[in-house]
């Protein structure tokens, strides 16, 4: 509010002036600046004054309120007012502050700026006032010329202007970064997916490494156990092929004896010979005793020719590792080799059907000497042997369990190691365990064994699917 007796200091005239815009009108929308002052000569002499100023080649809009609810309802509808000339005492002596604060704290509106203007200074110094209200410029009307007041709305316009930008800026950047984000978010996904592909070509070149480093493992054993098999094999038939032969030659030989005894019965002085040599040379005992070692000798090569069996499982032409195998049928193929049923003292329990890579008819070799180990066990009337399969995290578990004899803890360390056997001399070879367990670790599995004297054994099986 002006005082009526102060003289028009909006008008002032000072030597250097404002030159105006060409008369070409520009097509930039005009800058809103809003008026509020409760003054009619105000509004009227801020009309006159300002009709003709630019800046960046836009005029002004004034718009015009004549009070604080009237300013507040208009800058509510129009949020894009560059400038607000805002009179302090209204209404109220303090109406101007109030809505200085408003615009600020109820519109949230930030970026207009807001020019306080006053024909009565109050008692509150104009820094603390521009602080306390967040006011851009608090002008007394005396000292406001003409000149003054165009330099006071083009700062308050080219620092809207710069708000605006930067405003305009931020939402761009804003904007930005939410594509910026879109375009990380895919391609992090094309790299997870890619990342994932890549897993899954390593896990197949892992998986086809370990098949050819099975592949090796088993023709090395298999090249090894074919020239244990051959040079034992050619002496062994020699000896075996020689052995019946002795044996026919002693047959004959006492056959022909026992004639010549019968022949010579009459004659005492040959009788009396012969018995001199059969004296003599033990040849009655020797009768009895040669066909004794020639059987036992016939055992002892039966039993190195099981060796040489058991040793041929690695050059079977099956020990190539495939895929598709499945444990079921794996144990029912032992189960059928071994012409065991299942019954109620038989029993097996299949809770895996996922395939896996394997040389199926090493692991059954694997498998039945197990079996039989456990069939092979049992010292009472209580013949059970359970069989269970089961998938536990990324392995196959195998668990053959007897309640036979049981294994001491001195001799369970022994099991494994080739030729040991509890059974007595010549009626195993020993070698069964040895085999199932170097089968086992071919296909980088494990045997762990538990077992109680008396109570019975569980062989566990266990090896990764790959």
């Amino acid at each position: 509010m002006t005082n009526k007796n102060e003289p028009l200091a909006l008008f002032r005239s000072e030597p250097k002036q404002h030159k105006s815009q060409s008369a070409l009108e520009t097509k930039l929308a005009p800058w809103l600046v809003l008026v509020v002052d409760d003054d009619e000569s105000i509004h009227q002499l801020s009309t006159l004054v300002l009709r003709g100023y630019q800046f960046e080649q836009r005029a002004l809009k004034l718009l015009h309120a004549y009070s604080k609810s009237e300013a507040l309802t208009i800058l509510q509808d129009s949020p894009d007012i560059a400038l607000v000339l805002l009179d302090v005492i209204m209404e109220t002596n303090e109406a101007g502050l109030e809505c200085a604060q408003e615009i600020r704290q109820t519109l949230c509106n930030e970026s207009v700026r807001i020019v306080l203007r006053t024909g009565q200074p109050g008692s509150i110094p104009e820094h603390e006032l521009m602080l306390k209200y967040d006011i851009n410029d608090y002008k007394n009307k005396t000292e406001l010329t003409k000149e003054r007041l165009y330099t006071v709305i083009t700062a308050s316009l080219r620092s809207y202007e710069h708000l605006v930008k930067l405003a305009n800026m931020a939402e761009k950047l804003a904007s930005f970064n939410e594509e910026l984000e879109e375009c990380v978010a895919i391609r992090t996904n094309e790299l997870e997916q890619r990342n994932a592909a890549l897993l899954i070509a390593q896990q197949k070149i892992d998986a086809q490494q370990q098949v050819l480093v099975q592949q090796e493992k088993l023709a090395s054993v298999g090249q090894l156990a074919a020239g244990i098999a051959h040079e034992i094999n050619n002496p062994l038939s020699a000896i075996s092929s020689n052995n019946e032969f002795i044996s026919e030659y002693f047959d004959k030989l006492y056959s022909a004896w026992s004639k010549l005894r019968l022949a010579t019965q009459e004659h005492q002085e040959l009788t009396a010979l012969m018995s001199d040599i059969e004296g003599q040379f033990d040849l009655l005992w020797i009768e009895g005793e040669s066909q004794d070692l020639v059987n036992e000798t016939k055992q002892g090569l039966t039993r190195i020719a099981n060796i040489v069996k058991d040793l041929n499982v690695f050059t079977n032409s099956s020990q190539q590792v495939t895929s598709g195998n499945y444990i079921d049928e794996i144990l029912h193929t032992v189960l059928g080799e071994l012409n065991i049923e299942l019954s109620a003292s038989f029993r097996m329990h299949i809770n895996c059907d996922d395939a896996f890579n394997a040389a199926p008819d090493l692991l059954s070799q694997a498998l039945s000497c197990i079996v039989k180990n456990a069939l092979e066990s049992q010292c009472s009337m209580n013949h059970r042997v359970e069989i269970s399969a089961k998938r536990k995290e990324r392995c196959l578990e195998v668990a053959i369990t007897d309640w036979g004899c049981g294994i001491s803890e001195d001799s369970i360390h022994q099991i494994f190691d080739p030729f040991y056997t509890s059974k007595p001399i010549g009626s195993a070879t020993g070698l069964g365990l040895t085999i199932a367990n170097s089968i086992v670790k071919s296909h980088n599995g494990t045997i762990h064994v538990d077992s109680k004297v008396d109570f019975g054994s569980t062989f566990t099986v266990m090896f990764p699917f790959w």
